[in-house]
């Protein structure tokens, strides 16, 4: 049984330490969230190249491949990375998945015609260098757009006769007189 004294050295114990975990986590330099929200979008908005990296490691890992071919790769900001895959197992067939920097989704089937030459459309994600530099390519084409305050809405790769990233950005619109 704990005598009185030793009862009260432990609950000032606590206190004390309770007091300082209060005073770490306080709000101390809190920032508001449309200031927050704003650093982020001038940011890429959570389109960083360690997204597509841990997306596609999380597919090579469920497959288990060193790499999976794909059809399609669309980068969010918000951390959202879809990707069409082709089966390894099955190389006629495209699975869809979305990678929110944690978690990966179950696969949705994807309708393919049987014309499509999926030979053609599908790349590795090492066809596409620019893919291990987003932060740099949202910077440049915030950069390149000309326009303050534009942002960058998205960035897609896919294959048709080549195949270049695409980065979206959703601009204030420019009026010329």
């Amino acid at each position: 049984m704990k005598s009185a004294a030793s009862w009260l050295r432990s609950s000032l114990w606590s206190s004390m330490v309770l007091a300082v975990a209060l005073s770490v986590t306080g709000c101390v330099g809190a920032v508001d969230r449309a200031d927050f929200d704003a650093a982020m979008q001038s940011r890429g908005g959570g389109m960083t190249t360690s997204l597509v990296r841990d997306g596609l490691a999380a597919l090579s890992a469920r497959y288990g491949v060193a790499e999976v071919q794909v059809t399609s790769v669309d980068v969010a900001p918000v951390e959202t990375l879809d990707v069409t895959v082709r089966n390894p197992a099955k190389p006629d067939q495209l699975d869809q998945y979305t990678f929110d920097g944690e978690w990966l989704s179950d696969p949705s089937p994807v309708m393919v015609s049987a014309l499509e030459d999926l030979d053609a459309r599908a790349f590795r994600i090492g066809d596409v260098p620019a893919l291990g530099r987003v932060e740099a390519l949202v910077d440049d084409a915030l950069a390149h757009s000309g326009v303050d305050g534009g942002r960058v809405t998205g960035i897609s790769v896919n294959r048709t006769e080549g195949f270049w990233p695409t980065v979206m950005d959703d601009s204030p619109p420019v009026l010329h007189i």
